[in-house]
């Protein structure tokens, strides 16, 4: 599973938040409140949340290209709905630590 972390610093989080999972309603399957809401892409998912200063995005896929499709489909979005006052989300890849594999040990320390 690949994983990639973004965030659009803004005062509005919670209103970009609810816009776009509302927006993306007509087209998947989104659940969210106020604060937190989950898009279900068919190429992969997004974890959306809203706090004070930002709006946070951790988005995952099974593969480079289907989690650049999800990227992309934030991307646009975002921009699209921040027209007034551009804004662009800072994206930066997620450290996947993957388990040893069965039968081995673990290094010594």
């Amino acid at each position: 599973m690949m994983r990639r972390q973004g965030h659009v610093p803004t005062p509005d989080a919670s209103r970009y938040l609810q816009r776009l999972c509302y927006h993306f309603t007509r087209k998947i399957t989104v659940t969210y409140d106020d604060h937190q809401g989950q898009a279900h892409f068919p190429w992969g998912l997004c974890l959306l949340r809203a706090d004070g200063a930002a709006l946070h995005f951790d988005c995952s896929a099974d593969d480079q290209a289907s989690l650049d499709r999800v990227q992309f489909a934030i991307d646009s979005h975002v921009e699209l709905f921040s027209r007034k006052s551009p804004m662009a989300v800072d994206w930066q890849p997620v450290q996947t630590v993957s388990a040893p594999a069965a039968g081995t040990a673990p290094p010594a320390p």
